[in-house]
C-alpha cells in the first residue's frame, strides 16, 4: 500500500525487529546511521548496499563499487555527509516538488537505538541542497543480473573491492562455474573490461576481458 508521507510525519516507518536490521543480514553497529540506511534500503527496495565503516566513507565506497550517485536527492537514495569525525547518512524516502521526506538514525549521536530513530521528517529541497558537508546521494536501485560463465584457466575468478584492479584491492579468488553480473555495469579501464559482480550477497568488481582480449567471463545463452 502506498505511503501517505505527509500524514506519516513523526512516525517510524521501519520495522527494527525484521531481519533487515539484524545479523547476519545487517552486521553494521546497531543504532548507528550506517546500520539504519543499510537496513532501510534492504527492507524497502530489497537492495543490499553492503556499506561498512564510517558514514563519511559511504559515498565514495558505493561510487567505487559501481552504484549510481546523484547530486540531488531521489526517492530511495542515501544522502551522505562528510561532517565531524565519522560523517552521517540519511535515507531519502520520497521527493515531490520542493519537499524531501527522509528518515535517519543516531542524529543525536547517542550511539544507541532510541525513540527518534527512523522517524519520518521533511525538509524543503532548497534547504536540503544548502546543507553543509553534503557529498551527494547513493541511488538505491534493484540491479538486473545476468548469469555469466567463468572461463578462466583454473575456473577461478578474482574479486576486487573497487574498479581499481590492483593487488591491494583484491578481496578473494573464487572457484565457481557461474557468477551473477550486474547488467550495464561494464566499463573499460586500463585496457581491461570490468564488470560488477554479485557474489555471496555482496558486490565486487571482476575482469571480464584482459588487455589481450582473453575472456574471463562469458554470458550464458538462454534457450
Amino acid at each position: 500500500m502506498p505511503i501517505n508521507y505527509e500524514k506519516s510525519l513523526g512516525k517510524r516507518l521501519a520495522d527494527f525487529n525484521s531481519k533487515y536490521y539484524k545479523p547476519p543480514v545487517n552486521t553494521a553497529s546497531r543504532g548507528q546511521c550506517v546500520w539504519y540506511t543499510q537496513g532501510r534500503a534492504y527492507e524497502k527496495k530489497d537492495v543490499y548496499i553492503g556499506a561498512r565503516g564510517d558514514a563519511k566513507d559511504v559515498y565514495q565506497s558505493c561510487k567505487n563499487s559501481g552504484y549510481q550517485v546523484s547530486k540531488y536527492p531521489k526517492p530511495n537514495s542515501i544522502a551522505c555527509f562528510n561532517v565531524g569525525t565519522y560523517g552521517h547518512v540519511r535515507y531519502v524516502e520520497y521527493v515531490i516538488g520542493n519537499t524531501v521526506y527522509f528518515t535517519e538514525a543516531n542524529w543525536n549521536a547517542d550511539n544507541s537505538l532510541s525513540a527518534d530513530d527512523g522517524i519520518l521528517k521533511k525538509m524543503s529541497l532548497s534547504n536540503w541542497m544548502t546543507q553543509p558537508f553534503l557529498q551527494g546521494h547513493v541511488v538505491v536501485k534493484k540491479e538486473e543480473l545476468i548469469t555469466f560463465e567463468v572461463i578462466t584457466k583454473k575456473g577461478k575468478l578474482g574479486l576486487y573491492k573497487s574498479s581499481s584492479i590492483k593487488k591491494k584491492n583484491k578481496v578473494k579468488s573464487i572457484k565457481a562455474k557461474t557468477v551473477k553480473v550486474v547488467a550495464g555495469s561494464g566499463k573499460v579501464k586500463g585496457g581491461r573490461e570490468l564488470v560488477k559482480v554479485l557474489y555471496d550477497n555482496r558486490y565486487y568488481w571482476a575482469i571480464r576481458k584482459t588487455r589481450t582480449k582473453k575472456q574471463q567471463l562469458k554470458a550464458l545463452k538462454l534457450i
